[in-house]
């Protein structure tokens, strides 16, 4: 049986090490942890450079393909790095930590979405330090439940009980029997639900809505576009950006910034406006998403009657990051 990444990282071993070694030390020793496991996965490690280089082959930074290919690397170490430091640090030091590293840009978003009592969906990405925007908004007192797919059940019962200390909630595919309804009721309690827009292997595409994402012209998901047409919740697209070791810039955008700074808007779903907004952060930000490769994946979602090639320009959204 083939190894992941997250399993092979998440082995007792290793975790035992990380906790040994201090936090400082343990992002050296996952980097070298990293290097070994995509020198023996070379065929994956082949598959994120040729996604990264058919996005980029094109554009202005044409040129910079090699060390955004190398940032990209460091990025989806640094996710895992995160993910660890969510799951095993004690629960004073991930408190100190939000305290101390996560900068505030733009929260009055989702205060101002809460004030309206209809719950809000919180709309993210496989983007940056994600990990944290669910524990960063509980610390801050903010009733918070997210959609989360456990890959072991020893994380699942770290998280619950980390869950249980501060106000969130999680929805677990696993254990749940109706996700929407779910999703739904939580809304209906004025709670903070967040949910991603990139979940490529769970997507489910709808044949009369197509996109152009990443330079690959396909279906959209349907996800999004349910879940807003059946709540009357607000709309809010977030993203927790990585902007320098271990700082962090937590970004929040509401529907009508969105809509303001994209004129297409009027025309475009709500799907198809959070996944180009996703788009944008991506372009800008590549080493930040870690869903690499799966990029290939999308061509499942390719209308058959056109060509998937990379255009030369895409239009792209310009959300502010300041």
């Amino acid at each position: 049986m083939k190894i992941n990444l997250s399993s092979f990282l998440q082995r007792r071993f290793n975790i035992f090490m990380c906790r040994m070694l201090g936090w400082r030390i343990t992002l050296f020793y996952m980097s070298i942890l990293g290097k070994l496991y995509f020198f023996f996965n070379r065929k994956e490690k082949r598959k994120i450079k040729k996604a990264v280089k058919t996005v980029f082959t094109g554009r202005d930074y044409e040129s910079e393909i090699k060390p955004i290919t190398r940032a990209v690397f460091r990025g989806i170490l640094f996710h895992y790095y995160e993910k660890f430091f969510n799951a095993y640090s004690t629960t004073e030091t991930w408190k100190a930590f939000f305290r101390t590293h996560i900068e505030n840009k733009g929260i009055t978003s989702i205060n101002q979405a809460l004030g309206k009592g209809k719950g809000v969906l919180l709309i993210t990405g496989h983007l940056g330090g994600v990990e944290f925007i669910p524990g960063y908004l509980a610390l801050n007192n903010y009733p918070v439940t997210i959609v989360v797919k456990f890959s072991t059940n020893r994380l699942r019962e770290i998280s619950n009980q980390r869950a249980g200390e501060v106000s969130a909630r999680f929805i677990d595919p696993d254990k749940t029997p109706n996700i929407m309804k779910a999703i739904f009721d939580n809304l209906k309690e004025n709670r903070v639900v967040i949910t991603q827009c990139d979940e490529i292997d769970k997507w489910r595409p709808c044949r009369n809505n197509k996109i152009n994402f990443l330079g690959k012209h396909i279906y959209m998901d349907k996800t999004i576009n349910i879940l807003s047409k059946r709540c009357k919740a607000a709309i809010v697209f977030g993203a927790m950006h990585r902007d320098s070791w271990r700082r962090y810039k937590f970004i929040t955008t509401s529907w009508e910034e969105m809509t303001k700074q994209y004129q297409r808007s009027m025309d475009m779903s709500t799907g198809e406006v959070v996944l180009k907004f996703m788009e944008h952060y991506i372009y800008k930000f590549p080493e930040e998403w870690y869903q690499w490769k799966k990029y290939p994946k999308l061509d499942m979602f390719a209308p058959t009657d056109v060509l998937t090639e990379t255009p030369a320009s895409i239009p792209v959204l310009e959300p502010s990051l300041v």
